[in-house]
């Protein structure tokens, strides 16, 4: 069994450079709204895999 890590970028406007003024709410709404957009060959595209582990099951 294998736990796999991915990054999904999308993006935000802010009036701060360092973005100190994005709440968590924003970034969900920006996130689910960009993930809602892509159709699912897109969506694989959109996923960047960064990581791998072996794991135990859990049977």
């Amino acid at each position: 069994m294998f736990s796999h890590a991915f990054d999904f970028a999308f993006s935000v406007n802010s009036e701060l450079a360092d973005a100190s003024d994005v709440s968590p709410a924003v970034l969900r709404a920006a996130l689910v709204r960009r993930a809602a957009a892509l159709s699912d060959d897109e969506l694989l595209e959109a996923c960047g895999r960064f990581d791998t582990a072996e794991v135990p099951r859990d049977d």
